[in-house]
């Protein structure tokens, strides 16, 4: 496999885990009958947010991982942050979004924010040498 084929799996990854979070808000719009905003609805307001951090973040990693296979990354690292990341998102899910892991939210927050940190200096490094 090479690491832009890894890059492509991790992004095929990711899109999968926006159908579902986004499913998660069009089921709990249809089942509260909120067809705009959070209808100051606990429920709403954990998948919207679920998937809105999902949606601030994935962009800034998923183009990451592209540009560091498009930089000639190694393919391991390449898999290893783009399962970090996919971890930490879904960690994120099971705390935030859906309350069956207490510090799922935590671990998915250090989990995203450490990707982004190594891809940032990994692209960085890339570029210049």
């Amino acid at each position: 496999m090479t690491a832009l084929e890894a890059a492509g799996l991790w992004a095929g990854l990711n899109a999968l885990l926006l159908f579902l979070l986004s499913a998660r808000v069009g089921a709990a719009r249809m089942k509260h009958k909120v067809n705009l905003g959070d209808g100051d609805n606990p429920e709403m307001v954990k998948a919207i947010r679920t998937q809105g951090n999902y949606i601030e973040y994935a962009p800034a990693a998923i183009v990451g991982l592209v540009l560091m296979a498009l930089l000639n990354a190694p393919v391991l690292l390449v898999h290893l942050l783009g399962g970090l990341f996919f971890v930490g998102r879904v960690s994120h899910l099971l705390g935030l979004g859906m309350g069956v892991w207490p510090t799922g939210r935590a671990v998915g927050t250090v989990f995203t924010m450490l990707t982004l940190l190594i891809t940032g200096v990994a692209l960085i490094y890339l570029a210049i040498v």
